[in-house]
């Protein structure tokens, strides 16, 4: 064989090692099971099918709260939004999805750099009164004391510096703060970085929640404490599932 062709040859098996090497990488980051949900995703169309399991957690405020006393602010700049225009662009910082018109209440909170205050690198949400996720037919019911944080998002280029270690413990201070004292969030169990810091910083797992969706017809299944009102809905936006939490004052 000339050559040149071994050469070609042998580039192209190192190529196609250092692929398959990255795959495998990125399958053992991820998790086979959410591995399979980004590739599912990819191939077939949202309005036909969507599959979603979420395990719930009470967070800690007190342990939070110890967190963020420990903890070196002075890099950062941490705040809750308030002004309307800020408010829009964290929700699309953040990719949250959840209707504007049931988030009537809810708290936007974002991290940035103290040297750059304006330009967010991270941020979270704290719900109040209801939380919908439309795509997928089911409403959250809360309670007055009740918050649930979601749609955390850090920038790529600021992971790996604690920007959320120091934003939750804030976001958990200010609801707290604010008469919410039974803080909870729901995680994918498959995202490892997400539930380490949960469960770290938890009371208790609630349970789980799972969503099984195909084109119109949404079927919601709950484990643990958790309670919901049916189990089928067809009307996602107008009839969902409604799930309600326990709250700690509830336990025996």
């Amino acid at each position: 064989m000339h050559p040149d062709r071994v050469a070609d040859t042998k580039t192209v098996l190192t190529k196609s090692l250092a692929s398959m090497m990255s795959v495998i990488q990125k399958i053992k980051s991820h998790g086979i099971a959410h591995s399979i949900e980004i590739i599912f995703n990819r191939v077939v169309p949202a309005w036909c099918f969507r599959y979603s399991v979420g395990t719930v957690y009470e967070l800690d405020a007190e342990k939070l709260a110890d967190l963020l006393a420990e903890l070196n602010l002075n890099p950062f700049k941490l705040r809750r939004v308030e002004d309307p225009s800020e408010l829009e662009e964290l929700r699309a910082f953040t990719w949250n999805s959840v209707p504007v018109e049931t988030t009537i209440g809810h708290y936007g909170y974002a991290i940035s750099r103290a040297s750059e205050p304006d330009l967010p690198i991270g941020g979270v949400w704290g719900g109040v009164n209801q939380f919908n996720e439309a795509d997928l037919g089911f409403q959250i019911q809360l309670k007055s004391e009740q918050a649930l944080v979601y749609c955390a998002y850090v920038s790529k280029d600021a992971r790996g510096e604690g920007i959320y270690k120091r934003l939750l413990p804030f976001a958990a201070k200010d609801l707290t703060s604010e008469g919410y004292r039974n803080l909870t969030v729901m995680v994918q169990p498959w995202n490892k970085a997400s539930t380490y810091i949960h469960q770290k910083y938890s009371k208790r797992t609630l349970g789980n929640v799972s969503v099984v969706r195909i084109f119109g017809l949404a079927m919601v299944f709950c484990s643990g404490e958790i309670s919901k009102n049916k189990t089928c809905t067809t009307g996602l936006v107008s009839n969902p599932v409604v799930i309600e939490l326990p709250s700690s004052n509830e336990r025996g």
